[in-house]
This record gives structure tokens, C-alpha cells and sequence, in this order.
């Protein structure tokens, strides 16, 4: 399952160990019962878990783009 969140710490980022900063968005992907990964937005990006979309016509970057298969 993946969420997206909005760090109130600093964390790392697991794919490019990049600190994620207070207030910074990231995704956290749940891959088992104890496994979870945080990426930050680069490395969503990179990875295709996130996309910039036209919405109201603005640029919005998210998380869930609609063309994401799970």
C-alpha cells in the first residue's frame, strides 16, 4: 500500500539516502508487515510514483497519478 505523507522529522530517503526534511513530501510504501520504504519526491519521480498533472490548469504534482496502475 502506498501513502503519501508529509515528514515532521527528518527521515532518509531508502532508494537515495537523502535527508527528507521537516515539512517535505514523501511516499511511504508498505511492502510487508515489517517492511516500509520512504522515497522523497525526486525519487518518486525517477520511479514513476509520481507524475505532474494538469488540474484547474496548473502543473500539480501528485503522488496517485491517475494512469498508475497499483
Amino acid at each position: 500500500m502506498r501513502r503519501g505523507c508529509i515528514a515532521t522529522g527528518e527521515l532518509i530517503c531508502d532508494d537515495c539516502n537523502r535527508i527528507i526534511e521537516h515539512g517535505e513530501r514523501y511516499l511511504l510504501v508498505d511492502e510487508g508487515e515489517d517492511k516500509r520504504l520512504r522515497f522523497c519526491i525526486d525519487c518518486c519521480i525517477s520511479k514513476e510514483y509520481a507524475a505532474y498533472v494538469v488540474e484547474k490548469g496548473e502543473n500539480v504534482l501528485t503522488l496517485f497519478p491517475p494512469t498508475l496502475n497499483p
